[in-house]
């Protein structure tokens, strides 16, 4: 394979993966600016009837599914870094000390930034991948399939009542949050953390089962090269990008209007990662286009510091929304925050091309990579991954 055709393949991944990072800003600042934390009655006598819509199409085409595509792309993202850990011959330790930085990282973020961290999730999460890694590309696909189809299931069987999402309802934290002291920010999101998730088992238990088979089939993905593959017959990609995306819109709507998610019908739960897969497909085909390098080559290098992204869209929401910042924490509509979204978006973009082209990678990136290095190596050096 040329080195052009190589360079064109590696920024198709990380143009994917800068497209899953502007939903999970989308959906980020909603809760930032405090619209997640309302009831449904509460939000229609805030929001005028555009912002009313508005904030039901955000919910129907990204709410879960932002999420569930940046799981995907992140498990991806660690098939290629088990690869390089068993290239230099140090797999297990060095990937072991890597998830011990990024769950640091994430404790961070929500101690400080944002409550609703999904880092420290995700190195929990990863330290499956190692073990999954020695199976074939079909097994692992397999038994992601399995999982994301067994989280319903779990609630209809295990008796759960039915998720919601965890903001909801937690209006005091528009109080704490205009409040113009830090200390009161990191005090919310520390109760945060843990009043969510005492009111919200099943939620939980829905997001960390589909989590875990999304990675699974992230790592499937970038170990067999599938995704790549598929994207050399950009016809065959459409349609069943197109097909998935339909399929989970369909039982988006259902489970919205028509039917209540208890018994069978717990499994439209499934519409997020079925739709984020079509999602991903459908813009994988948009973005392997010859006439679209322009776009990949613009939206690369966000691509390849997702997490400085992720981590400067938790201190741009607190900056706009917060009391110690411009303090505009539940007045601003849908419309606003999503202009807000866009803006920040094209700022990260600009961000990225200007700091990747004096450094080799982003400041998160970089820390991350600088903090592994420096942990003591756990006593079991071979293997993991071999």
């Amino acid at each position: 394979m040329s080195t052009e055709a190589t360079h064109r393949r590696d920024d198709l991944i990380d143009s994917l993966r800068a497209v899953a990072l502007a939903g999970v800003i989308i959906m980020n600042m909603m809760t930032f600016s405090g619209l997640a934390y309302l009831t449904p009655e509460m939000r229609e006598e805030a929001l005028g009837s555009v912002d009313q819509l508005a904030w039901v199409v955000v919910q129907i085409l990204v709410d879960d599914k932002a999420l569930a595509a940046f799981s995907f792309m992140f498990g991806f993202s660690f098939s290629v870094i088990l690869g390089k850990a068993v290239s230099s011959g140090d797999a297990s330790a060095r990937f072991f000390r890597r998830l011990v930085v990024l769950f640091m990282i994430g404790l961070f973020n929500a101690l400080f930034l944002f409550w609703a961290d999904i880092l420290m999730s995700y190195a929990v999460l990863g330290l499956i991948l190692p073990f999954a890694a020695r199976l074939p590309s079909g097994v692992i696909a397999g038994l992601a399939l399995a999982l994301i189809l067994a989280a319903p299931m779990t609630l209809a069987l295990g008796g759960y009542e039915v998720p919601t999402p965890v903001p909801r309802g937690h209006t005091e934290s528009l109080d704490a949050f205009a409040s113009p002291e830090v200390t009161d920010t990191v005090k919310q999101n520390w109760h945060m953390i843990f009043a969510a998730s005492e009111t919200s088992d099943s939620t939980f238990v829905l997001r960390f089962m589909t989590l875990m088979g999304l990675f699974l089939l992230g790592l499937a993905a970038g170990k067999s090269g599938v995704l790549m593959a598929l994207a050399g017959r950009r016809d065959y990609l459409l349609r069943l990008g197109l097909i998935f995306a339909l399929v989970g819109f369909t039982m988006n709507l259902l489970l919205r209007y028509a039917v209540e998610p208890e018994g069978f019908w717990i499994m439209l739960k499934l519409e997020g990662p079925v739709m984020s897969l079509g999602y991903l497909m459908l813009i994988a085909a948009a973005l392997a286009g010859p006439s679209v390098g322009w776009l990949r080559r613009l939206l690369a290098p966000l691509g390849r510091m997702t997490l400085t992204g992720y981590l400067t869209t938790a201190l741009s929401g607190q900056a706009l929304f917060y009391g110690w910042g411009l303090g505009l924490i539940g007045q601003l509509g849908t419309l606003g925050v999503l202009a807000f979204a866009a803006g920040l978006y094209a700022m990260l973009i600009a961000f990225a091309h200007l700091w990747l082209s004096c450094f080799p990678f982003g400041p998160w990136e970089w820390l991350w990579r600088r903090l592994t290095s420096l942990l003591p190596e756990p006593r079991i050096r071979r293997g993991l991954a071999h």
